[in-house]
């Protein structure tokens, strides 16, 4: 029921991003909003679980918390630790400074908080926003979370079965496309130097994605002004191929 509800708000880019401070307020006016996020920046880093290091919870404002871990972390700690085993209605992931069209989220700790708090058992939404002219449209996509955590809130089934991914372009937006990932290749780079011991060490370089630019993807409805949603789902068995190994093998 709106007005009564507890909404977990997470991200991958820390809890002092923009991102995240934009969309705490948007979604005050459907219920209790609470925020566990990490304590510095965790772009990139999945779905990292922390099981070998202790996780400390600091208070960094009125229901808002940094942890020194991944996103992964911040829902088992706001789930466990901030509400006491009580489970919220929705989590929602973001806003994210950037995208997370096509494989990226295999690597994005926005949408893998979103899958943690969905594997937990509760309706999740990652949510991310495009940039133009050096600025992300947060504002639009905080309208867009809000819109979707409404549906969740108010018992929509079908906004309940899945991890919602959403990318939100820049003004100006022609409308809505459900659609699925795209795909493509991950292309990076490693870079190597040598500290002033003359030890080698190494950084990842930048990658530049190559999409496909299937029809109907996701890649395709952002590039063209669309808002690109598309259902994810946790479990990943290649039902395809498990079907046909289970017809042609003896049992």
């Amino acid at each position: 029921m709106l007005g009564m509800s507890t909404i977990l708000v997470s991200n991958d880019d820390g809890y002092f991003a923009e991102g995240i401070a934009i969309l705490r307020e948007a979604l005050r006016p459907l219920g209790r909003v609470i925020s566990v996020a990490p304590d510095r920046d965790c772009s990139g880093i999945s779905h990292k679980l922390s099981i070998h290091t202790p996780l400390r919870l600091r208070e960094v404002g009125d229901d808002a918390y940094a942890v020194n871990g991944s996103p992964a972390d911040c829902i088992h700690l706001a789930i466990h630790a901030v509400l006491d085993d009580q489970k919220p209605d929705v989590v929602i992931s973001g806003i994210n400074h950037g995208l997370n069209l096509g494989e990226d989220v295999a690597y994005s700790g926005t949408v893998a908080a979103a899958y943690e708090g969905f594997a937990q058992g509760i309706p999740s939404i990652a949510v991310s926003a495009g940039r133009s002219h050096g600025s992300f449209n947060f504002v639009g996509a905080a309208e867009v979370a809000v819109d979707f955590a409404r549906k969740v809130i108010e018992g929509d089934p079908v906004f309940r079965q899945a991890v919602w991914n959403i990318n939100v372009p820049h003004d100006p937006i022609r409308g809505v496309r459900y659609a699925r990932l795209d795909n493509r290749s991950f292309k990076s780079s490693v870079v190597k130097r040598t500290d002033p011991r003359g030890q080698d060490y190494y950084w990842l370089g930048p990658y530049y994605p190559e999409f496909q630019r299937g029809e109907k993807t996701d890649y395709e409805a952002y590039q063209n002004g669309f808002i690109s949603v598309t259902p994810l789902k946790v479990e990943m068995t290649h039902e395809t191929i498990l079907d046909r190994l289970l017809k042609t093998l003896p049992s």
